[in-house]
């Protein structure tokens, strides 16, 4: 006898039903730790399971085409030779990416299958403030002082991604300290949480476990 489907009744409901049940996996860490790669693995292995999950999105980085954005206004050709280009950062700069990021979120929530994947989220957007303008500046998380609740967040570990530069990341000498910042971060809000290691494959098959894991805890909709 084949089980019932728990999630039967999902594309008959209304947009702001999904945004509020959607399952929100949010992946953060430190620069060029594997998030996006992962991300987009983990979106391609839930459309491939078919029916409601076909509809799988994901939502990306919004900082990053933030950044991009702020260095061209610098006048900053990616034709120069500058390792590395750096923005202007100011407070107002991370409280409107964290808005966006969460609009984004929201919208995506509302649209997409069970599962909502984030490349980063406004939390990880008032870490990286704290990054750039210190512990005073609280431009993000009061613009966004309470975020939707979190099915699990996915911290990927910078010990086992070789580190990249694309132009416009600080360098690998922060990654370690962006590492414990995040974890910091999430056991004081008191998240659900887990490291991710090993291999592309590895860090894949232990997060479907973990997400399928969630996703078996929540009620039915049917």
């Amino acid at each position: 006898m084949t089980a019932p489907d728990p999630y039967s009744g999902w594309d008959s409901l209304l947009p702001r039903e999904r945004e509020k049940l959607t399952a929100r996996v949010i992946l953060v860490g430190a620069e060029s730790t594997g998030k996006t790669t992962l991300t987009q693995d983990l979106v391609q292995h839930y459309r491939s399971r078919g029916g409601v999950w076909a509809n799988t999105l994901w939502v990306s980085e919004y900082g990053r085409d933030y950044t991009v954005a702020k260095i061209a206004e610098l006048g900053i050709g990616w034709e120069d030779d500058a390792e590395f280009r750096s923005a202007d950062w100011t407070s107002e700069d991370f409280a409107v990416i964290a808005l966006e990021q969460q609009r984004l979120e929201n919208a995506a929530a509302s649209a997409g299958s069970p599962v909502l994947f984030c490349d980063t989220d406004a939390l990880a957007t008032q870490i990286w403030e704290r990054r750039y303008l210190g512990n005073e500046s609280t431009a993000a998380r009061d613009a966004l002082p309470d975020l939707p609740p979190r099915a699990l967040y996915l911290l990927t570990d910078h010990r086992d991604v070789e580190f990249q530069q694309d132009g416009i990341r600080d360098g690998e000498q922060f990654r370690a300290t962006m590492t414990q910042w995040f974890v910091d971060e999430l056991l004081i809000h008191g998240e659900r949480g887990q490291f991710v290691r090993g291999n592309r494959e590895e860090r894949l098959a232990e997060c479907i476990r973990l997400i399928d894991e969630v996703l078996a805890e929540r009620p039915p909709v049917s």
